[in-house]
């Protein structure tokens, strides 16, 4: 899923760093997991990984490629057809089943799908048929999750894989923010569900798991780990706006929510973060340290974020031990979501991703 901030070109970054700084595999803490990446390869590196985000959306990540150590199998009767009570289905031959149920005109459909050449004035988000086809597939994950059919990692790991689905095929540039006036190739193109792969444990390191909730409220509640990996939001843009169609297909509308604006926002006050607001900004960033219980602390951020090189030194020298920090800089090819162009011009094309490291005990 293409997601703001995401690490997955970073990752070999990262874990060269903690090995340069001589931090082993232990428990490691992820509190800002977006869409797992880094907890997925802290994981492969032989870590076992607390993984946390406020949004619903990481939450069906997170289960799905960190939480579980292998794909589940599924009653087989969940489908029509199925072979009878005890008997079970794969994960992949639930997503063959999942794909051809039949079309259901609901929430999503209604208020983010629309039909082109019919001329409708809603929300063209995905076509009435990849709408039609997204409200069946979440009525039908809802439905066995409330009846105890699945348990809840079999949910979110099926919610996790329509997202992706519905994703590749979103009428967007990349946020969500707003939807192009014409459909897109990638949108005109069938809905696809395809398999998601947990991450396997690497020596052992079982027993990873998944939050969703406040970095705070994760960090005091799972104690001492060996590591933090802190990757917040670092401008402006409140992820909540962004990506409030995933996060509405993660928490789902069962009852629908009350949606506002032209692109169907729907309640995300208590989403928000202080991360994204430059007065506070630094207050956020004292809060998460003070509730830090870990040997190593590593903060990622990038060049063009609301606090500066200096704040953020000076906020880590002053929870661990000071001449300890350091800071290492990595340059990428910087997120676009569309080209130059009359309204918009980027003023550069790299920015510089910046680990800044401090050891606590």
């Amino acid at each position: 899923m293409r997601y703001l901030g995401n690490k997955t070109k970073l990752i070999p970054f990262i874990l060269d760093t903690l090995e340069s700084l001589g931090v082993e595999p232990g428990v490691a803490c992820d509190p800002f997991s977006g869409t797992a990446s880094v907890a997925m390869a802290l994981k492969g590196a032989g870590w076992r990984v607390h993984a946390g985000d406020v949004m619903a959306a990481s939450y069906a990540f997170q289960v799905a490629r960190v939480e579980l150590d292998e794909a589940p199998d599924f009653p087989a009767d969940l489908l029509a057809g199925g072979n009878g009570r005890g008997s079970r289905l794969s994960y992949e031959r639930l997503l063959d089943g999942l794909a051809n149920l039949s079309p259901l005109d609901g929430f999503l459909t209604e208020e983010y799908a629309r039909d082109e050449e019919e001329g409708d004035q809603g929300r063209m988000y995905f076509t009435r048929e990849n709408g039609r086809r997204i409200d069946a597939i979440r009525a039908a994950i809802e439905d066995w999750a409330q009846s105890g059919r699945i348990g809840r990692r079999r949910a979110q790991l099926l919610i996790a894989t329509l997202i992706e689905a519905a994703d590749r095929v979103a009428n967007t540039t990349g946020v969500y923010a707003s939807y192009v006036k014409t459909l897109q190739p990638n949108a005109e193109r069938a809905l696809e569900l395809r398999p998601i792969r947990p991450t396997a444990p690497v020596n052992g390191s079982t027993g990873s798991t998944a939050f969703r909730g406040r970095a705070a409220d994760l960090l005091r509640g799972v104690g001492a780990v060996d590591l933090v990996y802190l990757d917040p939001p670092y401008n402006a843009r409140q992820y909540p706006g962004y990506y409030h169609l995933p996060e509405l297909i993660a928490a789902g509308w069962f009852p629908p929510p009350e949606i506002r604006g032209k692109t169907g926002l729907i309640p995300d006050e208590d989403l928000r973060s202080d991360w994204c607001r430059a007065g506070r900004a630094g207050a956020a960033l004292e809060s998460v340290l003070g509730a830090i219980d870990a040997d190593h602390v590593l903060f990622s951020y990038n060049d063009e974020g609301l606090l500066s090189r200096a704040e953020i030194a000076e906020a880590m020298r002053a929870r661990g031990i000071a001449d300890s920090y350091r800071c290492a800089t990595r340059p990428y090819r910087r997120y676009r979501s569309d080209s130059d162009g009359p309204g918009r011009t980027y003023a550069r094309d790299s920015v510089s991703e910046r680990l800044h490291y401090v050891r606590c005990g």
